[in-house]
């Protein structure tokens, strides 16, 4: 009687050349963790050691369970059978409907890599029992002419976590195994020595990586999981897990681990598998993580889109359900699908949820944050999910996937196919085996394409045309499209007006930063002074002419001409150096700041430049009317003065009022027009109804029906009138909401200053709210690095200890470690410099001698002031003085301001450069002659996040201004100090 025989290359059909890749691999070793009730399931990349490792904590196997499951084709483990034992289950969990059902999932593995050690310990059972080790070389497979029976898979069970030496004895029993093939001639030698140097080259110890790798996978009593241990991996990994470095597109693991359980929509079920991926690019023990959860879509993004349609579809597939729009109507709708005339359906029913983002942002709801993240996020994972028992079906979800044909359609027409597959993200849940016959293929590809998916697929496809056609369609509007239209022109007049008004706030925004860019570089020039210097001489030359007039009368009145168009040039030339006010737009904190600055500016100048000018005119004049013996009547002079004055501004004044008149002109003249466009609109619905009337056969129809004819009519006058008066409203409202008031001092406030002095402290919030989450992320790294610093620092100097032990017997090594012993002090001499610093526990405040502060100082910087050539000295001021507070609020102030001086004192060509402390009884000052700081960053570099180094941060200055304040000190820009250009100042604020 003869017998099939099965030869080894079956097991690679079956395994490696079924499965797609190595991501379908790994999801399908995820889903057998699923059923082995895990709760977690990691995933670890050794890149240098080119080694990928698996580790579930389920239920573990037994050797018996080993040999006769895992090691068995085709098994009926995972299905009910009178023949066979189900599977162990953990009764404390709830109870895991089964994945796996055609027993080669575990042959997924020869997918990922050529060589596998398994390590398995059960758990939950009547005993406690070892561990189970086990290695495959999956190449033997794939030799012809050998049978499966043929190949030895040696098995051994231990107490302990197996180690290197325990995992070489299970590699030679393979090669002796090999060698008899080899023998027998079944395997040649070629075969035979590729496959021999494949298995001596696995290098893996399960003993050390578990101390290695992240914690809670150990195989100790009462403890149980599976690991699967593969070298090498298929070079295609590491495609898999970086895609395309110069594409925005998810990378094929992303595609197809992310979502393996729906958590987008709300009231989801909760996962039960923890899913985590380790990529090891170096050998430093620091990875990245390829699965991070916040990279999906959230419930709260779900539910921040602009549509939402959740229902089920029965087994005749008629979708029964709600629909959500603009998260502000929603319509309880039904959708009839004909193709199957109303016969029951093989694919059972299922549910759907699913969120949909407008394509443009100008039509969403969404604001810009949000809008931006959900469609980078639907540009990466958009797309219809399938789930069965929450657990994915692969590839649905993938966005390169469009199993509905949705934008294949949409390129065609797109006013009839609405949606697009990257813009909605939802999931469909199907019914379980026994209620649906789709089918999953073995290679995990999808359906297998028999009747009841090609149901689905018909059921859906009529269900998106024909929502677009019920709620989306531009040209025949239905009632429910007619809400998304009018949603939908009211989100896009919105936008359109906010980009023109943005448009022109960033027009009249950067003209004002050039006006105040133009004034400090004329105030650094020194440019004022020597124009109006300039005015000045050519004044003088004018009233020097005046000595040949010989009439006393017409000299007295060319001296008044000559001071009257004197002080018109003058009055001209500060209006153009001046920087008006801003209006239409909002000022930043660090434009404010600017702006502030120049004020203070101005105000000196006018103290100053522009005060003496003046007294410089009036000295002229004086000057030369005694030379010519002339009397000129002051009450002359004055007059002239104020009619000047008067003069311009009555000119500005009538121009503003002409302006101020023609705009509201100009807008009572829109909203006249306005309005009666909408009354001629409602008028022409009224008449175009009325004149339905002799259309209607209201007495011979037997069919007609009042109420609804009624209806209809009615709906078409009230959408305009509706419409209508939606638009006055608004108009109303807008001027309404017009504010003109006096306040106590008798200045007229407007709405227009409320409106931008919100808008400033808006856009200062959230500068502040950004710069104080970059703020809190550098103090968690910070936190971090000293205390992984401190370890490394403490296990060097132990280290140290040893290494001095073996030096002192070998002479060869006493070089080397006095050259370690010398670099690591220098090190940790910067590490207990910073000690006052770190300082936050049971810390107190003290009186600290200002020339303790220098020793810290001089201690810190001393290579850096030496190499670049910097004085560093005090006067006896600051010797003599001290201040009060914690040594962890004043030295890391004095460490910036001194790291500061030293870069722009580099930077600088002086040939003598000194940083000098000095201190008096009104606070100390730190001192530097590099590069002269400009007059308007003297308030904006204790900012966060300004800086004018390349590269800087913008972050010292600014905290230390904070943390000196908390303790009631202030730090400034002063006047600098004599043979200075910089001058920092710290005093006590009043």
């Amino acid at each position: 009687m003869a017998q099939f025989k099965t030869r080894a290359r079956a097991l690679d059909l079956l395994g490696r050349q079924q499965i797609a890749g190595i991501p379908t691999a790994i999801n399908e070793l995820i889903k057998n963790a699923h059923d082995a009730y895990a709760d977690k399931f990691d995933i670890d990349f050794l890149r240098c050691n080119n080694l990928l490792v698996l580790r579930d904590d389920g239920l573990g196997m037994t050797k018996e369970e080993f040999e006769t499951r895992w090691l068995t084709l085709g098994t009926e483990s995972k299905l009910a059978n009178k023949k066979s034992s189900l599977p162990p289950i953990d009764i404390s969990k709830p109870r895991r409907p089964i994945m796996g059902e055609k027993g080669i999932g575990r042959l997924a593995i020869a997918s990922i890599g050529s060589q596998v050690l398994i390590v398995s310990k059960a758990k939950l059972r009547s005993k406690e029992y070892d561990i189970v080790v086990a290695f495959i070389n999956w190449e033997i497979f794939e030799l012809p002419g050998i049978n499966l029976e043929d190949i030895v898979i040696p098995v051994r069970e231990y107490s302990h976590m197996p180690n290197a030496a325990d995992i070489d004895s299970i590699k030679n029993e393979v090669i002796q195994s090999l060698d008899k093939l080899n023998q027998k001639e079944l395997i040649d030698d070629k075969d035979f020595e590729k496959i021999k140097s494949s298995i001596t080259s696995f290098k893996v110890d399960p003993h050390q990586l578990s101390l290695q790798l992240q914690q809670g996978f150990e195989l100790t009593n009462g403890c149980g999981g599976t690991q699967f241990f593969i070298s090498p991996v298929y070079d295609t990994i590491i495609s898999d897990i970086e895609g395309d470095g110069n594409s925005d597109e998810a990378t094929k693991i992303e595609k197809m681990l992310m979502g393996f359980h729906n958590t987008m929509t709300p009231d989801h079920p909760t996962p039960v598998v923890d899913i985590s991926f380790r990529d090891y690019r170096a050998n430093d023990g620091s990875f990245v993580s390829i699965i991070d959860k916040e990279h999906f879509f959230t419930t709260e993004e779900f539910e921040l889109a602009d549509h939402h349609f959740q229902g089920q579809f029965d087994e005749f597939g008629q979708f029964k359900g709600l629909v959500k729009i603009y998260g502000e109507k929603t319509f309880d709708h039904i959708v009839n699908w004909r193709d199957n005339y109303y016969r029951e359906t093989e694919c059972g029913p299922f549910k759907i949820n699913l969120a949909y983002l407008q394509g443009e942002l100008k039509s969403s709801r969404v604001d810009v944050e949000n809008y931006a993240r959900i469609k980078a996020k639907g540009d990466k994972f958009g797309g219809l999910y399938i789930y069965r028992d929450n657990i994915r079906v692969l590839p649905y979800g993938d966005s390169d996937y469009d199993f509905l044909d949705i934008e294949k359609n949409r390129s065609k027409r797109a006013s009839t196919y609405f949606f697009s597959y990257r813009r909605m993200f939802g999931a469909i849940e199907i019914a379980d085996r026994e209620h649906s016959g789709l089918v999953e293929k073995a290679g995990r590809e999808g359906f297998i394409e028999n009747k009841a998916y090609r149901q689905l697929q018909a059921i859906l496809k009529n269900f998106f045309v024909q929502l677009a056609a019920d709620f989306f369609s531009e040209k025949n509007k239905t009632a429910q499209s007619e809400f998304f239209n009018q949603k939908k022109d009211e989100f896009n007049a919105y936008h359109n007006a906010l980009e023109r008004r943005d448009k022109l706030a960033k027009s009249k925004k950067e003209r004002f930063a050039r006006e105040l860019d133009i004034f400090f570089a004329g105030l650094t020039e020194h440019k004022f002074e020597n124009e109006l210097e300039e005015l000045l001489t050519n004044f003088r030359n004018d009233l020097h002419s005046v000595l040949y007039i010989n009439d006393a009368d017409e000299a007295s009145q060319k001296i008044i001409d000559l001071e009257f168009a004197m002080r018109q040039k003058v009055s001209d030339y500060r209006k153009r150096i001046s920087v008006t006010s801003p209006k239409g737009f909002a000022m930043s904190k660090s434009m404010r700041t600017d702006f502030d600055t120049y004020l203070n500016e101005f105000k000196i100048l006018e103290q100053t430049v522009f005060k003496n000018i003046n007294e410089n005119i009036d000295q002229l004049i004086d000057d030369y009317t005694a030379q010519l013996n002339l009397e000129i009547s002051k009450r002359k002079r004055l007059e002239q003065a104020v009619e000047l004055i008067s003069a311009e501004a009555l000119s500005l004044n009538k121009k503003k009022k002409s302006e101020t008149n023609d705009v509201v002109s100009d807008v009572s003249r829109k909203i006249k027009d306005l309005t009666n466009e909408l009354i001629i609109d409602l008028d022409n619905q009224i008449r175009s109804v009325k004149n339905q009337f002799k259309l209607l056969a209201t007495d011979k129809a037997d069919n007609f029906d009042l109420v609804t004819e009624r209806k209809r009519m009615e709906a078409e006058i009230e959408s305009i009138s509706s419409r209508n008066t939606d638009v006055m409203e608004r108009i109303i409202r807008q001027f309404e909401s017009f504010y003109v008031e006096k306040n106590e001092d008798g200045q007229i406030i407007t709405n227009d200053q409320i409106a931008e002095a919100a808008s400033e402290e808006l856009e200062e919030l959230r500068e502040r709210l950004q710069s104080d989450v970059e703020l809190s992320q550098l103090g968690l790294a910070v936190g971090i690095l000293h205390h992984e610093f401190n370890g490394t620092v403490n296990s060097i100097r132990h280290s140290l200890k040893d290494l001095k032990a073996w030096s002192d017997v070998d002479i060869k090594l006493e070089g080397i470690y006095k050259n370690i012993k010398v670099n690591f002090e220098h090190l940790d001499g910067y590490l207990n410099l910073f000690t006052p610093l770190n300082r936050r526990l049971n810390r107190r405040r003290e009186d600290i001698s200002l020339l303790d502060i220098k020793t810290f100082l001089i201690d810190l910087f001393k290579s850096r002031l030496e190499r670049h050539n910097i004085a560093f000295k005090h006067t006896n001021g600051f010797a003599g003085r001290k201040i009060h507070g914690f040594r962890s609020t004043f030295y890391p102030v004095f460490v910036n301001i001194i790291d500061n001086a030293i870069y722009w004192l580099k930077q600088s060509d002086v040939p003598e450069k000194v940083i000098r402390l000095h201190a008096d009884d009104t606070g100390i000052y730190i001192s530097n002659n590099g590069i002269e700081i400009k007059p308007q960053d003297k308030e904006r570099i204790f900012e966060l996040r300004f800086s004018r180094k390349p590269n800087g941060r913008g972050l010292g200055l600014s905290i230390s201004k904070e943390v000196l304040n908390a303790e009631n000190y202030d730090i400034f820009v002063a006047q600098p100090k004599e043979g200075s250009t910089v001058t920092f100042k710290i005093q006590k604020m009043q």
